[in-house]
């Protein structure tokens, strides 16, 4: 059995091993925490960049890692249409959004007929400019230029072709956050004008193509 010398050597040595965990704790809050709390509303602002970098500092040096922001980039692809007996109307878009901002293409396919047999086609391509607002329920504002596409007239056997095209539109849509998904909606609205229809041997057809659609498109986003 121990006696009461031994206990007493025990108990100094044990005081000394507390004040030496002590000792060290305050070496690590003056290294890691050299300043005085305050709050912010009351610190300038290269003491409180300051005192953000010392508390990362401190949670890095115990493990503890800040969750990363995301990078806020959405990709959005839409689809959608238009059919009637002698129509059809096709819009398949795609975008990119940083923030705010998202720039994109809009492909439309058209295709009708007309009088006497005459079959009118033209594939546009549009550039879109957009801009969005709020997060979780978003709408969306966007306008629309394209400059490159192509069409056909087909009248009889003959097949008058342009690439002379003008175009533009505007899109109004609205959407719904999910996670990382996005549930949307949009209705576009879309004209083109086709000049300079001619066909082989330069023989002219004297008359533009012109359409004019109003299309609603279902689409889906991914967030980053």
């Amino acid at each position: 059995m121990l006696n009461i010398k031994h206990l007493k050597t025990l108990l100094i040595f044990w005081i000394l091993i507390m004040q030496y965990c002590v000792f060290s704790e305050n070496l690590m809050a003056k290294k890691y925490y050299p300043f005085t709390p305050c709050k912010d509303r009351w610190c300038l602002n290269k003491e409180r960049l300051k005192r953000q970098k010392l508390i990362e500092l401190a949670e890095r040096k115990r493990g503890i890692h800040k969750k990363r922001d995301p990078l806020q980039l959405k990709i959005r692809v839409f689809q959608g249409g238009l059919v009637s007996d002698l129509s059809r109307m096709e819009n398949q878009s795609i975008a990119l959004h940083w923030k705010n901002w998202g720039i994109g293409q809009t492909q439309s396919n058209y295709q009708t007929e007309g009088q006497y047999g005459t079959k009118y086609e033209s594939t546009t391509h549009n550039n879109d400019l957009l801009y969005t607002f709020g997060r979780d329920f978003n709408l969306t504002l966007g306008v629309s230029l394209g400059n490159r596409g192509k069409a056909i007239v087909q009248f009889l056997e003959h097949y008058y072709q342009s690439e002379q095209v003008e175009s533009q539109g505007f899109h109004l849509g609205t959407g719904m956050t999910w996670g990382i998904f996005e549930i949307l909606i949009r209705r576009s609205s879309l004209d083109y004008q086709y000049s300079d229809l001619e066909r082989q041997g330069s023989v002219k057809l004297g008359k533009d193509l012109k359409v004019k659609s109003v299309v609603w498109s279902l689409g889906l986003g991914l967030s980053f």
